[in-house]
């Protein structure tokens, strides 16, 4: 991995755009440089720039933890800890962007963004935008931000807590770890290696073991709960439970019967009271057939009296339809007239109508003969004249259309259709070798997905099948709780009495009587614990579900990448390599572009002939127009003479018909009110139909109520028979007015044979579920014991409640391998120490070669030997970080104002060794010693207002 640029506008107290290339002179040359200012110039904002563009974080905000809002523009807020408060105050807008080399050896762009609304510096923080590309390919990535970050690190190698401790180096953290105690020392190496997961496996241990002691504390508990009867006890419930069953059968018999017998009671005075009410009925039925039948007579006399009426009316209805029919005839007379005299007048505003068209056009063709000919009188000129501008004209036409058709000789001369279909199928050609490479890298790129699908199947179907272990374990255990406190365990529960036998389990003493809570509280903690089991199952299946998906999908798309590359590979033709492909094209392309030209010329002289051509048809046209439109006019005028008097004859003959209809009409209207004969009849026969209608419903009334009675009679009839023989059944039961007394004592009697069985039942059954239980329980807690043990041997050994104990042994082992990195670095800081570790702790000592070897404590070092073994810290945990990963960029923060001239001489000298491995180091300081040592420098200005500038020297 290689920083090759660095970019930044409008962060902290840098205000503009800045850039520090790498490729470009001093910089290219130079393997260290230096990166200097005073104290809160911006040296370290380009480190933040670097980690922005990278990871979306800075470095500084690394220790912000408290969530405070701090008021920005206007009545907005920001949290302190956001990093898009970086962006400088009075700005609209900045950024931060990085090249580099990745690690697949392509350059690499990635952009950080920030602006306020309508890009203003008054307007609200936007979001921050992410932006990453490929310098090689030119190939932009997309997703969202999260995807980006996540694709970023890929191509860097290093996670944003590896690229700090790798790339960005500050002593600080070291200079402190150097003297710190053994449980500070392990939380320091663990975050500058990040190995916080042995703290983590150490509290979870110290979780775990506590858990399932916790379990085998909860198992012993139900046992101790569960309670069994003496088998003399159990013996006597089993006989007691058989003789209650014989009576409570003898009980539901004699029930029945009584129950037989109160129906027969019941019955008879349901039917007796049924005749007295059809008696009622049979009385109303009489009364309202002799009014029905009176209603009859009425109806029958009023159709006479209408018929009679009817007859009188017959003379004046005859001499109505005569007026009516001489009304008719004259009527459509008048019509006739009148749709004559009104077409006659259409036909002359018609004509009118086509007169004013005809003058019309006529002056519009000499208004259009006068704009193609530019003259104002061409009303004026003779038929020769324009006839011989129209000559003219056409001897122009000719020309031009010969010399066009030489034109399109040459064009056909160049096989056109021929040019375009070779250069279709050599692009084809070109088409198919690029998407065949396409596909072959989608290929490998599939294979490598299916692989670690694969072995994400394996791992998540091994851990749901642990899942559903534990789901079905607690299952188990929740079921046996839930029924421990269930409403009717609880209802017993609470009749208990102390020194009264257990109608469960016999005993007399009720230890859970008055600790309803405490079950409560066991049942609830079991429940949580059997919802969370089952969630997490759940979720682990759900994940197994997507994998299989995306497996299936994967494979599915290598097949089909295969089949495509399969099809092109058979397309393969004999046009050539890429490179002669192209050239070929070249040639065609220059070929297809001078036909074109050609074209085109020929186009526009075709054009202007079209357009010549057009304007001599146009003149004949316009010429032939005119001498229509004149004639036009003068054939319209005479017409419409004509239609004239045609119209005044036509008029006279109406008003003569029209007098003699208006005589009529006021002689019928004297007859029948004014109706019409057909209106007059057709009242009469609906009026008739009405009393027809009338008389029919009377008469169907008057039968309805004749077959009502006759129902009724048969009715009661046959409720005699049915009371006569229910007072028969009546006499064989002896005191039939006690009946209902005597069936409330005996289903009181079976009621309480009912529940004393019930309790029997309740009790024997509540036996055999507690004997399954026990045996349950005690498989389980044998299997709880053993996994229980387990676990207790391995907190023992690891477990811890902070994560110590695990954490001290894990980073003992870290810090030796630490050592012999830092050591290595050591030999070229200062030959005369070497680190080693206190034996058995996390403690270091110093041996001082040039003391014969002898040990030495950490604390007698002057500052500048501490910065020096801090320094060697640092490129020691660099070199352990990046031993699987090229790192070739390396910025040291600060610390060098601790040491003299021979000590910053050798640090100097241990930095130009790091540079011979072929690293790029920029030191960060504002130690002017440190500076004028290292001649290529990239220099921070502090201005005016909090503005800095950047410059670069060498």
């Amino acid at each position: 991995m290689k920083i090759i640029a660095i970019r930044l506008k409008n962060l902290t107290s840098i205000e503009g755009s800045v850039e520090i290339d790498f490729t470009v002179e001093p910089l290219c040359s130079a393997g260290i440089f230096a990166i200097s200012g005073a104290t809160g110039a911006g040296k370290s904002t380009l480190l933040d720039a670097l980690c922005l563009a990278l990871y979306d974080k800075a470095p500084r905000f690394a220790t912000s933890v408290e969530s405070i809002n701090l008021a920005d523009v206007g009545d907005n807020q920001i949290n302190q800890s956001d990093v898009r408060n970086l962006l400088r105050r009075g700005t609209s807008d900045g950024y931060a962007e990085v090249d580099f080399q990745g690690v697949d050896g392509h350059r690499y762009r990635s952009r950080w963004s920030v602006r306020r609304t309508r890009n203003k510096a008054s307007g609200s923080l936007q979001p921050q935008v992410l932006e990453v590309k490929d310098l090689d390919t030119e190939k932009e990535f997309q997703g969202t931000k999260k995807e980006l970050l996540a694709q970023l690190v890929d191509l860097v190698g290093l996670t944003y807590e590896q690229f700090t401790r790798t790339v960005l180096l500050a002593q600080n953290d070291f200079a402190t770890f150097l003297k710190s105690r053994g449980a500070a020392k392990a939380e320091l190496l663990e975050k500058l290696t990040g190995t916080g997961v042995y703290s983590r496996i150490s509290q979870e241990i110290f979780a775990r073991n506590k858990a399932v002691q916790e379990e085998v504390a909860m198992i012993h508990n139900k046992m101790s709960v569960i309670e069994l009867l003496p088998e003399d006890e159990f013996l006597s419930l089993q006989k007691e439970k058989e003789l209650l069953t014989e009576k409570r059968a003898a009980g539901i018999k004699l029930l029945a019967e009584l129950n037989a017998q109160l129906n027969v009671v019941r019955s008879l005075k349901i039917q007796e009271t049924l005749w007295m009410k059809k008696q009622q009925e049979e009385q109303g039925e009489l009364v309202n057939q002799k009014n029905l039948q009176t209603a009859l007579v009425v109806q029958e006399e009023g159709l006479l009296h209408f018929r009679a009426q009817w007859e009188a009316i017959q003379p004046d209805l005859k001499k109505a339809r005569q007026l009516d029919v001489q009304i008719q005839s004259q009527q459509a007379g008048y019509m006739q007239s009148q749709q004559i005299l009104q077409a006659a007048r259409q036909q002359v505003a018609d004509q009118e109508k086509k007169l004013i068209s005809a003058m019309g056009q006529l002056q519009i063709s000499y208004h259009s003969l006068n704009h193609l000919l530019n003259r104002t009188d061409v009303e004026a000129l003779q038929p020769e004249q324009i006839e011989l501008i129209l000559n003219e004209e056409k001897e122009r036409l000719e020309t031009w259309t010969k010399a066009n058709e030489e034109r399109l000789i040459q064009l056909n001369s160049f096989s056109y259709p021929s040019l375009v279909d070779e250069q279709s199928k050599i692009q084809k050609e070109l088409v198919r070798l690029q998407n065949m490479k396409q596909l072959t890298e989608g290929q490998l790129k599939a294979k490598q997905e299916i692989e670690k699908l694969e072995k994400e199947v394996v791992v998540c179907t091994r851990q749901l099948a642990e899942q559903d272990s534990v789901v079905k374990a607690l299952h188990r255990l929740y079921e046996s709780a839930r029924m421990a406190v269930g409403k009717d365990v609880k209802a017993l529960r609470q009749q208990l009495q102390e020194g009264e036998a257990c109608p469960v389990c016999g005993s007399t003493m009720h230890p859970y009587h008055r600790e309803q809570e405490i079950v409560d509280t066991l049942y609830r903690r079991m429940e949580q614990e059997y919802n969370t089991a089952l969630s997490a199952y759940q979720q682990i299946n759900n994940r197994n579900i997507t994998l299989q998906r995306d497996l299936t999908h994967q494979k599915a798309t290598e097949a089909q990448i295969k089949e495509q590359l399969s099809a092109l590979q058979q397309e393969e033709d004999s046009v050539g390599n890429e490179e002669q492909i192209r050239s070929r094209l070249n040639e065609l392309a220059e070929r297809i572009l001078a036909y074109r030209n050609l074209y085109a010329e020929w186009q526009q002289s075709d054009e202007k002939i079209k357009k010549l051509r057009a304007h001599c048809d146009a003149l004949r046209e316009n010429v032939a127009q005119c001498r229509l439109a004149a004639q036009k006019v003068a054939a319209v005028k005479e017409q419409l003479t004509i239609l004239q008097k045609a119209v005044a004859g036509e008029q006279q003959r109406f008003d003569v018909i029209a007098k003699a209809l208006d005589t009529l009409r006021q002689e019928r209207s004297l007859l029948l009110k004014g109706k019409s004969a057909d209106e007059a009849e057709v009242a009469v026969a609906r009026k008739e139909k009405e009393l027809n209608d009338a008389l029919e419903t009377a008469r169907k009334q008057v039968e309805g109520v004749k077959n009502r009675l006759s129902g009724l009679q048969g009715e009661m009839k046959q409720l005699a028979v049915t009371i006569e023989e229910l007072r028969e059944q009546q006499k064989n039961i002896e005191y039939p007015d006690l009946l209902p007394q005597t069936i409330a004592k005996q289903q009181e009697d079976n009621l309480n044979t009912e529940r004393a069985l019930s309790t029997v039942e309740a009790r024997l059954l509540q036996q055999t579920k507690n004997k399954t239980i026990v045996d349950q329980i005690t498989k389980e807690l044998t299997e709880k014991q053993e996994v229980a043990g387990r676990w207790a041997k391995l907190n023992k050994l690891i477990g811890s409640a902070d994560g110590t104990k695990f954490k001290v042994i894990a980073q003992s082992y870290t810090l030796n391998l630490l050592l012999l990195h830092a050591n290595k670095h050591l030999s070229y800081l200062s030959k005369r120490y070497k680190l080693q570790q206190v034996p058995d702790t996390l403690a270091l000592q110093v041996i001082d070669c040039d003391m014969c070897d002898e040990i030495r404590t950490v604390y007698s070092l002057s500052g500048g030997e501490s910065f020096l073994i801090s320094l060697a810290l640092a490129l020691g945990l660099s070199s352990l970080s990046s031993n699987n990963l090229k790192v070739e960029s390396l910025f040291i923060d600060e610390g060098f104002g601790s040491l003299d001239a021979d000590s910053l001489r050798t640090a100097m000298e241990a930095l130009e060794q790091l540079q011979m491995q072929g690293r790029k180091i920029g030191v960060i300081s504002h130690v002017q010693e440190m500076s004028e040592r290292i001649s290529v420098q990239v220099q921070v200005h502090k201005k005016i207002n909090g503005k800095s500038v950047l410059t670069v020297v060498g």
